[in-house]
């Protein structure tokens, strides 16, 4: 798989360190094609800090783009060591350091990660994705690629849970963060409804994707 890719802006630069995800959305882009934009991004191991520099390198290198971000066909969270030891690199080029995720970092740790995180990424986006843990369940199909200590993995609604609690957290911690959701798996209320949530939690920003 490649491990960096451009996609939509040619000033802006995707890596892509794991195929691995605790969400199974029905409305992924990973579940219907193997890549986006320039990058195939499906099956493959996952790279380590020479692999993906190298990657970063054949696409120009990181002084080339004014942002670059963590976001693949995985939860970029999973590879918490290489987003903690690539990032500073980067910011050190003059990029800035964006982190799209579906906001189970903690929850797949298993510790508070907001802090590792905030001292190496400038910019966060939690894919909220619903505006109640119904809809969210049924839509991203949580509990996947993790297990708890007794060998199962937690309850679906946990991840919901874990994920609320992510983003009202990376409020406090980070000078941008945004929530999104996915147009067409919504409808129009439900869309508002999630916009009222993130704002609850004190989040600005919001996208529909």
């Amino acid at each position: 798989m490649d491990y960096a890719y451009r996609f939509a802006s040619a000033d802006r630069l995707y890596l892509n360190g794991t195929n691995r995800c605790s969400n199974r959305c029905d409305f992924c882009v990973r579940q219907h094609r193997p890549g986006l934009g320039d990058g195939r991004l499906w099956g493959g191991p996952e790279p380590d800090e020479a692999e993906l520099f190298a990657a970063i390198d054949e696409q120009g290198g990181a002084g080339a783009f004014s942002e670059i971000v963590w976001c693949g066909f995985g939860e970029p969270t999973f590879r918490l060591d290489l987003i903690r030891a690539v990032s500073p690199v980067l910011q050190q080029g003059g990029a800035r350091v964006r982190l799209d995720t579906n906001g189970h970092g903690c929850l797949i740790h298993g510790r508070d990660i907001i802090n590792e995180l905030a001292e190496v990424v400038d910019e966060v986006w939690v894919s909220l994705n619903a505006p109640d843990v119904s809809t969210y369940v049924n839509l991203c199909d949580p509990g996947h690629d993790m297990v708890n200590q007794a060998g199962d993995p937690p309850v679906p609604e946990s991840f919901w849970d874990a994920m609320l609690d992510f983003l009202k957290r990376a409020c406090q911690s980070f000078e941008v963060v945004g929530a999104s959701v996915v147009g067409h798996t919504l409808e129009p209320g439900e869309i508002e409804s999630s916009r009222d949530l993130a704002e609850t939690l004190g989040c600005s920003r919001f996208r529909v994707r």
